[in-house]
């Protein structure tokens, strides 16, 4: 009886060393997840004192596409932002960096990789030293992908396709 009792003692505790060791594994796994992982979201232009009038309507269709991005609704976004962008550019307008990178990342959220990447390099080229588009992760992630002179050191996900990058 007491060699029944002791086994069944040992499959009792070794059940639940399995059970904290899968459950450790797990938490490590959701920690670690994939390198480029984290989040970013799109950029509302800043309010500026004295902006011209034509400011509002980008300012207007850029937070639609925020909107529209916070949704799920990347492709509305998507259109969002280019409109926006367009009339940016017409008037050559300082937020340029900024709609370039909530285009880049509607797009690389569609899975267009090789548009979301000219679309990161002109939000840097426009970034007009926005610490949040010159730090951003998916954009070197995107110079990693892209470039053989950029050292990688975090490994481009496969799924990225684009064009040369692998």
């Amino acid at each position: 009886m007491k060699t029944n009792s002791r086994i069944n003692n040992i499959k009792y505790y070794l059940k639940r060393l399995i059970n904290c060791l899968f459950a450790a594994i797990l938490i490590l796994v959701i920690l670690c997840g994939p390198a480029w992982s984290q989040e970013e979201i799109p950029l509302s232009l800043p309010k500026v004192e004295g902006s011209k009038s034509f400011d509002l309507d980008i300012d207007q269709i850029n937070s639609e596409g925020i909107q529209n991005y916070q949704q799920g609704d990347f492709e509305k976004a998507a259109f969002r932002f280019k409109k926006a962008l367009t009339l940016a550019e017409q008037l050559r307008d300082p937020s340029r960096g900024i709609l370039h990178y909530n285009m880049a990342l509607s797009l690389h959220k569609l899975g267009i990789h090789g548009e979301a990447a000219k679309h990161f390099y002109s939000s840097r080229r426009y970034a007009r030293g926005n610490q949040k588009i010159l730090g951003s992760e998916l954009l070197k992630m995107y110079d990693c992908g892209l470039n053989p002179n950029v050292p990688c050191e975090k490994k481009v996900p496969l799924d990225m396709n684009i064009e040369g990058s692998h």
